[in-house]
């Protein structure tokens, strides 16, 4: 503690020797930048405090709990995060970075540093996973928090140009800003280059991805680029080239465990189980903190039919998501499920015990149990009071607006154990026809229906309700085409009463009151009512590559007609 409060005489160096080498007067990068202590010992928060205020820091926020520092995360527009890893109870600073970047909390110029005593292999690598500025191990001087601060502040500031359009969740905006720096062949270019092809995989554009990368490549064969080129590729299909690219990776450097997540994506859809899961489990023994990756092995055990790898990476996601954002009852379900698949009832039992307690009076995890329940009920001969609790949670389901896919899923797959066929279809019908173009939850679907003995019937209630939205949305398209918009918008609404979770039906609608308005003079419920489509599907689907082009064409229909109110 006491190295970390020698700092007066360190600022004081650093400031005349920038002074000696610019030869003009010092501008303290300090002074107007806010920051973030986070840290749930308050000695160390204080020290930190008063080793900031000697640089000449002058706007310092501390928090003691990532519940907490969520709060101020969004309350204020911090400039720096210094986040110790270990916070208590369970929770760390990764989980705090993957809940802000989520919630896009943190602007892109916003510095964020993990300071920890953890030296152990496995936490560093999942930090370096989730991409903190900077790893900082104690114990350190108030000259080295200096230097590495004011080296991550440099390069962040760069990139104040996006920070605007990124929480606004406006990407296209800020890919031409990208593409800008890069043209001005500035000192970060390459960084620029790096995020453009992040946002540019993030909204699906993958050729133009993929050219951004091959050019990076011929300029320097840098890891980061050969791992947006086979992303790239695998989105594009091109799964050959795409193994070979990310096992290339791995081979160079091991510890990169995003390659390991996708080489496992596609070993799964090309049916090879075997592989898919050694290469999530060889990835969670090097990284175990990362909790979709423990859920992911579970789900390809699952469908491999390794019953016990399946428990015990269910119980491990539940054990790790008990005190981040991943919180969610339906860890407990999938827990208990393969629990009760192994013919442990005991161990189920008290994992719905502990569902109920930790979701008391919240809705959700109360239905969410009922379901559990219900199995439970159904393995040990009680097949009245399995009904009764299946038939209940499906009477409930249309008011609980908050579930999850997964939760829904669960809730099916549920029915299909009890015999109760059309209760199941009913639900993944819902699903299907809410999110027919969501292709990764069509293939989950199609998995849940292979796994309860469904495989052909499921597949067909699939195909025909894609294949229903999409003739629908042909031929409301159709109508738009040809002049008739109100036409088009009477077919888009009328589906969304009947799919209001449809987030391509709400960008159709809003597309063709768009064109409505260009042609025929504002319309203001019209108007109305796109507004308040583009701002539901923002929240659902931020990285749509539609609602991306469509924002943009909003903002011209908006500022043509200066209606600024209406800007998103």
């Amino acid at each position: 503690m006491s190295e970390l409060t020698r700092n007066s005489s360190t600022f004081n160096a650093i400031s005349s020797a920038q002074k000696s080498k610019n030869h003009k007067e010092y501008v303290n990068p300090y002074a107007k930048k806010q920051f973030l202590i986070v840290d749930n010992v308050p000695e160390m928060q204080r020290a930190i405090a008063m080793t900031l205020t000697s640089f000449g820091a002058e706007k310092v926020e501390s928090a003691s709990k990532a519940s907490d520092a969520l709060v101020k995360l969004m309350r204020y527009d911090f400039d720096v995060v210094l986040c110790d890893f270990d916070l208590g109870g369970g929770s760390d600073g990764l989980y705090l970075l993957e809940e802000a970047k989520e919630r896009n909390l943190l602007k892109q110029s916003c510095v964020f540093m993990i300071i920890s005593g953890e030296r152990r292999a496995a936490k560093v690598i999942s930090a370096a996973e989730l991409v903190p500025d900077d790893y900082l191990l104690k114990p350190f001087t108030g000259e080295v928090l200096s230097e590495r601060l004011e080296r991550a502040m440099r390069r962040r500031d760069a990139f104040r140009v996006v920070d605007e359009a990124l929480l606004n969740h406006e990407y296209i905006a800020a890919i031409e800003a990208c593409s800008k720096k890069i043209g001005e062949r500035s000192e970060f270019a390459l960084d620029f280059m790096k995020l453009k092809g992040s946002l540019s995989l993030k909204i699906g554009d993958y050729d133009s991805a993929r050219s951004l990368y091959e050019q990076v490549l011929k300029i320097r064969d840098l890891p980061w680029a050969k791992m947006g080129m086979a992303k790239s590729l695998a989105s594009l299909k091109q799964t050959e080239p795409a193994l070979a690219i990310f096992q290339q990776v791995i081979v160079e450097n091991d510890r990169v465990m995003e390659a390991y997540d996708w080489l496992a994506k596609l070993y799964q859809d090309n049916h090879d189980l075997n592989m898919a899961q050694s290469t999530l489990k060889r990835a969670t023994e090097l990284s175990p903190a990362t909790i979709r990756r423990h859920k992911a092995l579970a789900e390809v055990a699952q469908e491999n039919g390794d019953q016990a790898q399946a428990q015990a990476a269910y119980a491990t996601t539940l054990e790790l998501s008990k005190a981040s954002w991943h919180r969610s009852p339906v860890h407990y379900a999938a827990l208990a499920r393969t629990q009760l698949a192994g013919g442990d009832k005991g161990e189920a039992m008290k994992t719905l015990a502990s569902l109920r307690r930790d979701y008391k009076y919240k809705p959700e995890g109360e239905w969410m149990a009922d379901v559990v329940d219900s199995q439970i009920q159904k393995q040990s001969g009680n097949g009245p009071q399995a009904e009764k609790l299946l038939r209940a949670a499906a009477e409930r389901l249309p008011q609980l607006e908050k579930l999850s896919a997964d939760e829904k899923m669960e809730f099916a797959r549920a029915c299909y154990s009890q015999g109760q066929q059309q209760m199941g279809n009913d639900v993944a019908r819902d699903l299907v026809r809410n999110n027919h173009d969501n292709e990764a939850l069509l293939q989950r679907l199609s998995s849940l229906f292979d796994q309860v003995g469904m495989g052909d019937a499921g597949r067909d209630l699939i195909a025909s309700n894609v294949q229903g939205l999409v003739d629908l949305n042909n031929n409301a398209v159709r109508e738009a085409q040809s002049g008739a918009h109100d036409k088009a918008i009477a077919m888009f609404n009328k589906a969304l009463e009947e799919m209001p979770e449809n987030v391509q039906l709400m960008l159709n609608l809003v597309n063709a009151i768009i064109a409505e308005v260009h042609m025929k003079g504002w319309h203001e419920s019209h108007i109305r009512q796109a507004y308040d489509y583009l701002q539901k599907a923002r929240q659902m689907s931020p990285t749509n590559n539609k609602l991306q082009k469509l924002m943009q064409a909003w903002r011209m229909l908006i500022e043509k007609h200066d209606k600024r109110e209406f800007l998103l």
